[in-house]
């Protein structure tokens, strides 16, 4: 077991931290005290105790315990062997016995055979007729089962034959190859019928969409205390899901961080909801910060582009998130002379503004 380090203000509080942290009890416990805690003359504390503990370890049997457990064992196990043998050599003389009992009684069971052999024979000769009339009558059923029995064996032949013929194997040639292409006809009508269920799934429209993201976003701004009215947007194939209040800056967070987050919630409960069958694209925007990030990014863009062109040294801006970074691209793509390019990758990925290359 690894040792601990804990600490006090005594050494009974040390050592009871200890005991809470290994769970055990105090005498399986071991410990070594580090520090005592020291106070100053003015009665104030100025170090702590400290003290380190562990279980204390099992110590191991000794070689003599050991040796006379060795002991023992070697003669449980001789007292065994001797009972195994005397047992076996009891079973012996038993079937000795019943040997010599058995040679005995053989003239005796021959006479008593021979008796019987005589009286079959009376009475066969006595009842012939009747016999005769038996065996012909038991003839006559058992021709009549025998047909009904390889009537029924014909009728289990068939029928195998038929479940050979419907089940497809991998021994297949001439006829047999055609009749396993006929068995995966239903397979293939399958697998049609399924694909037209799945193309028969309807894909969930913006408005649905809408209305599940306003829910919850209204609900997740109730339960962080802030209020706020919530608001959608269908422009073409983009919804924009919009929260307007007061004192939203916790719903944004650091650099739109919480609102990003926010929108990649809404999008993965909407792609749940809909078996990822939804068209369009969603974002939502918190106390309009999406608009004045825009505006922003918009106008550092362009002064950061005219730079480049003043001096022709390329500018790398700090890292950005995608939809940030897509703001920069298309705003210094208007600009004659200069271009943008994404270097990085993950959260160091950021957007590089550099002269056109003639």
């Amino acid at each position: 077991m690894e040792w601990i380090e804990t600490t006090g203000a005594t050494l009974d509080e040390a050592k009871d931290r200890a005991l809470d942290r290994l769970g055990v009890a105090e005498d399986e416990m071991e410990i070594e005290v580090l520090a005592e805690g020291a106070r100053s003359i003015f009665g104030f504390r100025k170090t702590e105790a400290r003290l380190r503990a562990r279980v204390r370890p099992a110590s191991p049997r000794s070689k003599m315990e050991r040796r006379d457990r060795d002991r023992r064992n070697g003669k449980k196990g001789r007292s065994r062997n001797e009972q195994n043998r005397r047992s076996q050599d009891r079973g012996n003389r038993n079937a000795q016995k019943r040997t010599a009992n058995t040679k005995e009684d053989n003239p005796n069971r021959r006479e008593q055979a021979s008796r019987d052999d005589g009286d079959l024979r009376e009475s066969s000769g006595a009842t012939g007729v009747t016999r005769g009339e038996s065996n012909r009558g038991s003839r006559g059923r058992n021709r009549g089962s025998q047909d009904s029995g390889s009537a029924n064996a014909g009728s289990e032949t068939k029928g195998k034959s038929v479940e050979a013929e419907a089940l497809p194997t991998n021994k297949s040639s001439g006829r047999g190859s055609r009749k396993k292409g006929s068995a995966t006809k239903p397979v293939q009508e399958n697998d049609r019928s399924s694909g037209r269920e799945r193309a028969e799934v309807a894909v969930m429209d913006l408005q649905t969409q809408a209305r599940i993201t306003e829910e919850f976003v209204q609900g997740l701004l109730d339960q962080m205390g802030l209020e706020a009215r919530v608001a959608s947007t269908i422009d073409e194939d983009r919804l924009t899901v919009e929260a307007q209040g007061l004192n939203l800056g916790r719903a944004i967070g650091q650099r739109g961080e919480t609102v990003r987050a926010i929108t990649e919630l809404a999008r993965t409960l909407v792609q749940r909801s809909s078996d990822g069958q939804a068209e369009g694209s969603l974002t939502v925007d918190i106390g309009g910060y999406r608009a004045r990030r825009r505006t922003f990014l918009a106008d550092f863009a362009r002064t950061q582009a005219e730079a480049v062109l003043d001096d022709g040294r390329s500018r790398a801006l700090e890292p950005m998130a995608a939809v940030d970074r897509k703001v920069v691209h298309d705003t210094v793509a208007e600009i004659e002379g200069v271009s943008t390019i994404s270097e990085g990758s993950d959260n160091d990925r950021r957007v590089v503004i550099s002269l056109t290359a003639d």
